[in-house]
């Protein structure tokens, strides 16, 4: 929900009846398409990504649909149960698509991740406020609840990233977990603001009928988002493969930046509600917001990563004690495979 829709997105989602279509229909047809749980072997690669089929992933559809890949390569929607990264590091995929980073988090905590390809150039997190709301800047949050899924994660994350650039303590505003249901606590008045995705939660809110504005966390945020993420192992053992497969899903993500509705076309496969003309509409939305995730303003490569950017994330995640015992170095956590 990714983000990038991530589990947290996907289940916030579904505590808002009225947006369920979008996210939803994950029946036998979505299970029929699924990738089968790949065993690595050469000419077998296997493209994770998150939870429920979405137009946040069309790009990779496209690439597929499009016959970008080469053959053996699919893609593979986790199951509800499995962690972020659990089939990457069991060899059941061979890249899938996540926070850079929660990349980053996971390989301090012995993961063995290397990030080699960018997904998205501008950061999706945002603090999201009702359009009425008397908070205009993050220095107004002072002393007013903010909901978040949890304390970690992207979310979570956003939400320091928002507090250090007002200038606030923790101790100044009331942090409240809310668990996945950060549009019900937003539309219901549980809540003054929270943190969540503005591809997501932000267009969503609004197609739900609660008119929002969305806060920006930092002009240059410290922290990267979706991202295409393997396995040192794998790195090691199939480097060119690897590289075919990035820069396949590179030409995906271009085709979406540049065709939203060729986009929403190929999700339709995935997700049959799109087959109604206002869910279509509402992920042609999504999708729009998305691609502005994916094409950033436009001084990077669409699909491009930076080895120079991670230092300052981890410094960040590293200040605020959420990485592991083993700290990675920026150049091996980031080992950019771009053609």
């Amino acid at each position: 929900m990714m983000t990038f829709l991530s589990r947290r997105s996907v289940l916030s989602t579904a505590s808002v009846t009225a947006l369920t279509g979008l996210l939803g229909a994950c029946g036998s047809g979505t299970a029929a398409r699924k990738a089968s749980a790949a065993s690595g072997a050469a000419g077998d690669l296997v493209i994770g990504l998150t939870y429920t089929p979405n137009v946040q992933f069309a790009p990779f559809y496209l690439a597929l649909k499009n016959g970008r890949y080469a053959p053996g390569v699919s893609l593979r929607h986790h199951g509800e149960q499995e962690g972020q990264f659990d089939a990457l590091l069991a060899g059941t995929e061979q890249i899938v698509v996540a926070g850079a980073d929660e990349a980053v988090v996971a390989a301090s905590n012995g993961g063995g991740l290397s990030v080699i390809g960018g997904f998205y150039q501008r950061y999706p997190g945002c603090i999201i406020v009702p359009e009425d709301s008397d908070i205009t800047d993050l220095a107004d949050l002072k002393g007013r609840s903010i909901g978040t899924p949890g304390k970690t994660g992207e979310t979570w994350y956003s939400l320091l990233v928002a507090l250090s650039t007002a200038g606030l303590g923790q101790d100044e505003v009331t942090i409240q977990e809310i668990g996945y249901t950060q549009q019900a606590a937003l539309a219901s008045g549980k809540v003054d603001a929270v943190s969540g995705y503005a591809n997501n939660d932000a267009v969503q809110l609004a197609q739900n009928g609660t008119p929002v504005r969305t806060l920006a966390i930092s002009e240059d945020a410290p922290l990267l988002g979706a991202s295409l993420v393997t396995t040192t192992d794998v790195l090691a053992a199939r480097r060119d493969a690897l590289a075919e497969a990035v820069a396949d899903s590179v030409a995906g993500m271009a085709s979406f930046i540049d065709d939203p509705d060729a986009a929403v076309e190929a999700t339709g496969e995935y997700v049959s509600d799109l087959a109604d003309a206002t869910q279509a509409a509402h992920a042609r939305e999504v999708a729009v917001a998305t691609g502005e995730l994916i094409e950033g303003d436009g001084t990077r490569a669409v699909g491009s990563v930076r080895v120079e950017d991670f230092a300052p994330m981890i410094d960040f995640l590293s200040s605020y004690g959420i990485l592991g015992d083993e700290v990675p170095r920026a150049s091996d956590v980031c080992v950019p495979l771009e053609q």
